[in-house]
């Protein structure tokens, strides 16, 4: 089936109204086009710019996690220094008692590893 043109039927109409009727309608679309075309390039900016907002914020929040993570890190690597000074300080004051811990655990490590 063919297709109707409504630029050509009003044109073929032979009315100088409709020809002046079918110009009028091609300007509103040819507006229309251009209102879509500058929608089109906001709708595209905003994405750009929510797009980039969200990217800063996930840097901060990566960068926050880092700044975090290495705190942690630092202070269980005090503690582990502080638990190390603790325990040589107990070696320090019983040094037989450490001799005899330190044996005792070597023999059940032996136990448990011949079997």
């Amino acid at each position: 089936m063919p297709t109707a043109n409504p630029s050509s039927d009003f044109a073929r109409s032979g009315n100088g109204q409709s020809s002046a009727a079918s110009k009028e309608i091609e300007a509103q679309i040819q507006q229309l086009r251009e209102d879509i075309s500058s929608l089109a390039k906001t709708v595209a900016a905003v994405g750009s710019d929510k797009a980039s907002e969200v990217r800063g914020k996930a840097r901060r929040v990566a960068h926050d996690a880092a700044d975090a993570s290495m705190q942690m890190v630092e202070a269980a690597r005090e503690q582990a220094v502080s638990l190390e000074r603790d325990l040589e300080r107990q070696i320090r004051t019983n040094p037989i008692q450490a001799v005899a811990i330190a044996a005792g655990i070597g023999f059940l490590f032996a136990l448990m590893t011949r079997r």
